[in-house]
């Protein structure tokens, strides 16, 4: 069981974080997708419209952000990059942690 705790952004991504997540989740972007609520024919979509895998999850990123708009927060992508299927732990810490900057914030727990 592996437990990680730290404070979580209030808001959502930007365009520029959501640029460089996409270059970085590479080969699981469609499972980051899936965790994210995309449709699997809009990820077939967006599998055959795009030959490299950063614009892949750009533009997946892109969508997921269009359709959910305020509720794409950095939460939801939180525990989506930390789901089972994704694990990458590694990048919601770089995304999605604060360092404590005298804004609210949430605590958030989330086990594996």
């Amino acid at each position: 069981l592996n437990c990680f705790l730290f404070a979580v952004k209030q808001g959502g991504p930007t365009k520029d974080e959501l640029k460089d997540l996409g270059e970085q989740i590479a080969g699981k972007w469609k499972k980051l997708g899936r965790g994210l609520g995309i449709e699997e024919s809009e990820l077939q979509l967006i599998r055959q419209s795009y030959d490299q895998l950063s614009k892949k999850g750009y533009q997946m990123l892109k969508l997921w952000k269009q359709k959910k708009g305020s509720a794409a927060t950095y939460q939801a992508l939180c525990g989506a990059l930390q789901h089972r299927h994704v694990k990458r732990q590694d990048l919601a810490e770089q995304f999605c942690s604060i360092e404590g900057n005298g804004c609210a914030v949430y605590i958030t727990l989330f086990m594996c």
